[in-house]
């Protein structure tokens, strides 16, 4: 891989790093808040080149099924009705072959997962897909950790790793096939040492109640971890008959995979980065609609080799016509003569472009988005008229503010497209006729709150009459209007899908 751009994402930031060969180039962290959000924008500015992300979260789930072997039309709708019945709320899932039986019917052995909380990825997502980030996958820890393990001969293994910003990883494999992985966040006053020791025991206790480990059979723990913790593992883990532990170091794992890079802890978070770079699986979490400025970019670049490999040959075909009459003064010269007249005609061409500094995929690009705007832009009346609706139903609401713009970096709703610009509306207005009343004030409020979301829009409250959240602080309300409370709203509206 000559250039990528690695991303590591936890619940709450992301990590990105732009590589070239085993150098790192460009790196950033970003937090998940507006201003974090902002500047990955301006970071990934300096770069078009494919983009691999890495999750790392809590809310990755695994199903063990066994199910019939199909092929073609039958097995798809199959897969798919099992997505339905296990993770119809998210579009980042996938089914994995474990293997298939070979008594009986012969049925499939397959995996199924996905990552829960598709609103900790489609920030990120939506703002790498508006800048047309060709994204190769979305992958997770646990789905790249097979290549660590699959020269260890025990069938019952458990993979231990720790990340700065996420926590402790346990992968089980059995027989080197993922069977389950469990995330624990490390706190502060939580040492990667204590972190293992405690979440051990329970990790084993918890492969028992699920019959992942047969009884009788010796679990092999496997721990990622430098010199230091190593030491002090070995100190700490008890001896159990039914646990035996190997420990990996990590400088010589990093070294196996030409990481140019110390490592002063045990934080593996490079380790996996490297190794998605390295061996990237063939399933993953993305969709067709996530990865389809990578798919232009494979086909721009095979137009671009098959361009050059067309050149090549032209140039040996015409060279090997020079050879054969290089005896021929007067062809030879004729052949001169053609190929000054072709080089005038199409230099005369070239100058009868228009001048352009935009290059032709831009421009493609760019009429593409063009039509999907014009496809799926929004009218002011389509947005504004349920608004409008909503108010004739609550008289005692009296409208004395709208504002309006297109945001791309609002969280996507389900059911609604992710590819276009969101509208908001900032609505604000007075309450009219309740006194002092504010109980009856703020529950008129609420159903008029509900009445827009049932609309289609994502609302929420920026201002209230009385602010009764536990942050808040009740203020003096002697010298307000009898009759006037204030309020605003933050509407967020999609085009669906």
């Amino acid at each position: 891989m000559k250039q990528a751009l690695l991303l590591f994402l936890s619940a709450d930031r992301l990590h990105a790093q732009l590589i070239a060969g085993s150098e790192t180039v460009l790196q950033g962290d970003f937090t998940d808040t507006p201003e974090g959000r902002e500047s990955f924008v301006s970071f990934l500015q300096a770069t078009k080149c494919p983009a691999y992300l890495l999750t790392d979260m809590i809310e990755e789930d695994f199903r063990h099924d066994i199910v019939p072997h199909l092929i073609g039309s039958s097995h798809t709708a199959l897969i798919q009705r099992k997505f339905d019945q296990y993770y119809r709320g998210t579009p980042f899932r996938k089914a994995t072959l474990l293997q298939r039986q070979k008594t009986g019917r012969r049925d499939d052995d397959m995996l199924f997962s996905a990552l829960t909380n598709p609103g900790l990825i489609m920030p990120w997502l939506n703002i790498m897909l508006a800048q047309q980030i060709p994204l190769a996958g979305i992958y997770s820890v646990p789905q790249i950790s097979e290549p660590l393990v699959k020269n260890q001969a025990s069938k019952h293994l458990l993979l231990i790793s720790w990340e700065r910003f996420s926590g402790l990883r346990q992968t089980y494999f059995s027989d080197h096939r993922l069977q389950i992985s469990r995330l624990t966040p490390v706190y502060a006053d939580l040492t990667f040492q204590n972190a293992v020791v405690n979440e051990l025991s329970r990790t084993y206790q918890y492969l028992k109640s699920l019959s992942l480990l047969p009884a009788g059979q010796i679990l092999d723990v496997r721990i990622l971890c430098n010199a230091d913790d190593r030491n002090e593992l070995q100190k700490k883990l008890p001896n159990d008959a039914d646990v035996r532990y190997d420990f990996a170091d990590i400088d010589e794992v990093g070294r196996q995979l030409k990481l140019d890079y110390h490592f002063t802890d045990s934080d593996a978070s490079q380790i996996f980065l490297r190794q998605l770079a390295a061996n990237r699986p063939s399933t993953h979490y993305a969709s067709a609609e996530h990865t389809r400025y990578y798919t232009l970019w494979q086909l721009r670049r095979a137009l671009n080799w098959s361009s050059g490999a067309l050149l090549l040959a032209s140039i040996l075909w015409a060279a090997t016509t020079v050879w054969q009459s290089g005896g021929n003064v007067t062809a030879a010269n004729a052949l001169k003569t053609e190929t000054a007249h072709l080089v005038k005609e199409a230099k005369q061409i070239t100058q009868g472009f228009p001048v352009t500094d935009t290059p032709a995929a831009d421009m493609k690009a760019s009429v593409s988005v063009m039509r999907k705007l014009d496809q799926y832009g929004s009218a002011p009346q389509i947005v504004l008229n349920p608004i409008s609706a909503t108010l004739d139903r609550f008289p005692k609401i009296d409208v004395n503010g709208l504002d309006w713009k297109e945001s791309t970096t609002e969280p996507v709703a389900i059911n609604t497209r992710a590819d276009v610009p969101a509208e908001v509306i900032t609505l604000k207005g007075d309450m009219l006729g309740f006194g002092n009343d504010y109980r009856a004030a703020l529950a008129y409020l609420d159903r008029f709150q509900l009445e827009l979301s049932k609309r289609g829009y994502q609302v929420t409250a920026i201002t209230r009459p009385l602010d009764v959240s536990p942050t808040g602080s009740l203020a003096n309300q002697s010298e307000a209007s009898e009759n006037q409370l204030d309020f605003s709203f933050k509407l967020v509206w999609r085009s669906a899908i």
